[in-house]
């Protein structure tokens, strides 16, 4: 995702997260599934282990995006607004990490 996309996607998780009343549920898992896809594409781009964005156990943003992105129905607005923020955090984290390696030549 080049990086003027992925600035408008973390734009739009974060308005997202501070209206999830007003989205569909349909909605609500495209950006769940749309910010799992980001967060992993990152991690193929830029393998750094030792960081949290690129934690791949148990309990991971990106198993956690998946899964309440296949049953959204059961989760309040305030905790899929909080998986949101934490989404856009992450991928802001694992774009600084992108552009790093991109500058001093780390990238796979």
């Amino acid at each position: 995702m080049p990086a003027m996309a992925t600035s408008s996607f973390i734009t739009e998780l974060t308005c997202a997260a501070n209206e999830t009343s007003k989205l569909t549920p349909h909605e609500t898992a495209r950006l769940l599934q749309q910010a799992a896809a980001t967060i992993r594409n990152y991690r193929e781009r830029v393998d750094y282990p030792e960081t949290p964005a690129n934690d791949r156990s148990q309990g991971d943003i990106v198993f956690d995006l998946m899964a309440m992105a296949s049953a959204v129905e059961l989760f309040s607005p305030e905790k899929i607004s909080a998986l949101l923020q934490e989404a856009a955090s992450t991928i802001r984290v694992c774009k600084v990490l992108g552009e790093t390696s991109k500058t001093t030549g780390n990238a796979p």
